[in-house]
């Protein structure tokens, strides 16, 4: 089934689900022993803490899902429950002083009502808050990162100095440091060296 044949509430749990960081478990959750019922509910997978509540407003009163946020959110604290919490609010966006409410408590999604494949589109962008980032493929990681850098130094740096950088670098930053300091320094130094030896030879 696409995207855009399924309900906004299953196009959202397929997309978190799709993304391998999320599951989906069954609904109404216990905190506690308050259960609260949620027209989805998925928690992250693996290291990923997030709890992710979705809400219809088009078949559940605004009000009522704000007392049920807050609810969730007070009996977290009182079992110390260090997970984020994001609800998902589709349908109808409800006004400002509710959705600020319930910002309150948690991270507020308002993703409206998608209902084809250009809001689709939109949705995805909407949910990769929550998303982790994607790994660029081997192929696309430079095989000589010094040469890449190499490239990008502009033509009339002294080339001495960033060959001398440029192999320091894989001693890490500190031998970075101390290569531009030699660098840096070395003139004054030779010119004290040379202020010394013509001092020798004046006695």
């Amino acid at each position: 089934m696409s995207l855009s044949t399924q309900a906004p509430v299953e196009r959202i749990v397929s997309i978190l689900e799709a993304s391998n960081a999320f599951r989906r478990v069954p609904s109404p959750i216990k905190i506690g022993n308050v259960p609260f019922e949620f027209a989805a509910v998925l928690i992250g997978k693996d290291k990923n803490p997030d709890l992710v509540v979705v809400i219809d407003t088009i078949n559940e009163d605004i009000q009522r899902t704000r007392q049920k946020i807050g609810g969730l959110g007070r009996a977290m604290d009182v079992v110390g429950s260090r997970r984020p919490v994001t609800a998902i609010l589709t349908g109808p966006r409800p006004d400002e002083n509710t959705l600020e409410s319930i910002a309150r408590v948690c991270r507020v999604l308002p993703v409206g009502i998608p209902t084809g494949t250009k809001d689709d589109e939109l949705l995805e962008d909407w949910l990769s808050v929550l998303l982790p980032l994607p790994i660029a493929p081997q192929s696309g990681i430079a095989a000589d990162p010094i040469g890449e850098v190499k490239k990008l130094l502009p033509t009339t740096l002294d080339s001495s100095l960033s060959e001398a950088v440029l192999q320091a670098s894989s001693r890490g930053a500190k031998a970075v440091q101390h290569e531009l300091k030699l660098r840096l320094t070395a003139p004054f130094t030779d010119a004290a060296k040379k202020l010394g030896e013509d001092g020798e030879e004046d006695e």
